[in-house]
C-alpha cells in the first residue's frame, strides 16, 4: 500500500514550532508573574511577623529604637511592594499578549491540521476504492478463467 504524503507538511511543523515557541514564552512570563506573586507573599509575611513581634516588645518596656526600626522597615517593604505592584500589572499585560499569540499560533496550526486530516481521508477513500477495483478485476479474471475452463 502506498504511503501517505501531505504536501502542505513543511507549514505544518512550521505552525507547529511557532506555537511551541508561543507556549514557551508565555510559560516564561507566567513563571515571572508567580515570582513576583511570591515575593509579594513574602513580604507580608515579614511584615506580619514583624507587627507580630513589635507587638510582643510593646509589652512592658518599650524600646522606641524597635518601633523607629520597624517603621522604617516597613516603609521599605512597602515601597518595594509597591514597586513589584506596578511590575506586575506591566507582566499580566504580556500574559495577555502571550496568550493571544498563543491562541492565534494554535489556531492557525489546526487549520493546517484539519486540511491534513482531509487530505489523509480523500487519500484513504481513493486507496480503499483502488484496492477494490484491483479485487474486482481479479475476480472478473478468475470467473472468466472458470466459464473458459467450462467450456473447454
Amino acid at each position: 500500500m502506498a504511503k501517505f504524503k501531505f504536501k502542505l507538511e513543511p507549514v505544518l511543523k512550521q505552525r507547529q514550532a511557532l506555537e511551541d515557541v508561543a507556549q514557551r514564552e508565555l510559560a516564561k512570563v507566567m513563571r515571572q508573574r508567580m515570582i513576583m506573586h511570591d515575593q509579594l507573599r513574602t513580604m507580608q509575611n515579614t511584615i506580619v511577623e514583624s507587627k507580630r513581634d513589635l507587638t510582643e516588645g510593646l509589652m512592658g518596656q518599650v524600646d522606641m529604637t524597635s518601633v523607629g526600626q520597624f517603621a522604617r522597615y516597613s516603609g521599605q517593604v512597602r515601597q518595594r511592594a509597591h514597586g513589584i505592584v506596578a511590575q506586575l500589572a506591566n507582566v499580566e499585560s504580556q500574559v495577555e499578549a502571550a496568550r493571544e499569540k498563543l491562541i492565534e499560533a494554535s489556531r492557525d496550526r489546526k487549520v493546517i491540521d484539519r486540511l491534513r486530516e482531509k487530505h489523509y481521508k480523500k487519500w484513504l477513500l481513493e486507496q480503499q476504492r483502488r484496492e477494490a477495483s484491483e479485487l474486482d478485476e481479479i475476480g472478473t479474471g478468475q470467473y472468466a478463467h472458470r466459464m473458459m475452463a467450462q467450456v473447454s
